[in-house]
């Protein structure tokens, strides 16, 4: 009998064995016309998906903060908030190696020099605290990865910081909304529009608790 096909790899793999095959398309949002690059084996291939439209549409990006985009994929989110606020330091973060190197060039094609991407697991390879994460989880990779995911970006935000995400109605945001609380000083949905929801956790404490 022949083998069976191999089970599709997702692109939160580190090495996707997809053949690349890139393709540009560009991107008008908040003001700003960006050239992308984006490629097979690579979250949301020529086009910018509507979640993470939606979360670049209302994020907000503190000046001269340090923000962090976790999950980057080719790099809109933190290519757009390095964009909208050029004295913020902002960093980019995948586990997909092939999206790292297309975040990286797409900083470059768009001159966004305050931002860079690295690889890795963002809790391996990411140390500090930040004003703004920002993340558009990957939900297939199953409720405890997602939930991990949003541990680790609660215990890295400074005092008020905040953590916007954004997470599909039907795949669970309410019930992400909910069991995220305990981590956060408050949780609220910012946004919902096509079937996602934009949830917003700002993290505990003061800056005076914290001076």
């Amino acid at each position: 009998m022949p083998r069976p096909p191999p089970p599709p790899q997702h692109y939160f793999t580190a090495q996707p064995a997809a053949a690349s095959a890139e393709q540009p398309f560009t991107l008008d949002l908040r003001g700003l016309t960006l050239r992308l690059a984006t490629d097979h084996g690579v979250f949301s291939r020529g086009k910018l998906d509507r979640g993470t439209q939606l979360l670049a549409k209302e994020m907000w990006i503190p000046p001269q903060g340090k923000v962090l985009d976790v999950g980057c994929g080719y790099g809109p989110l933190g290519i757009i908030a390095a964009k909208l606020e050029p004295a913020a330091e902002v960093l980019l973060v995948d586990i997909n190696e092939r999206a790292v190197k297309l975040a990286q060039d797409n900083i470059t094609r768009n001159q966004a020099h305050n931002a860079r991407a690295i690889a890795g697991d963002v809790r391996e390879v990411v140390t500090g605290e930040f004003d703004t994460i920002l993340c558009n989880p990957p939900i297939k990779a199953g409720k405890a990865a997602v939930m991990s995911l949003i541990e680790f970006a609660a215990g890295h935000l400074r005092p008020e910081g905040m953590l916007w995400l954004v997470i599909r109605t039907h795949q669970g945001a309410k019930t992400y909304q909910r069991d995220i609380a305990p981590w956060f000083a408050q949780v609220e949905c910012a946004a919902i529009q096509g079937g996602y929801r934009v949830i917003v956790g700002t993290a505990k404490g003061t800056l005076s608790d914290n001076a």
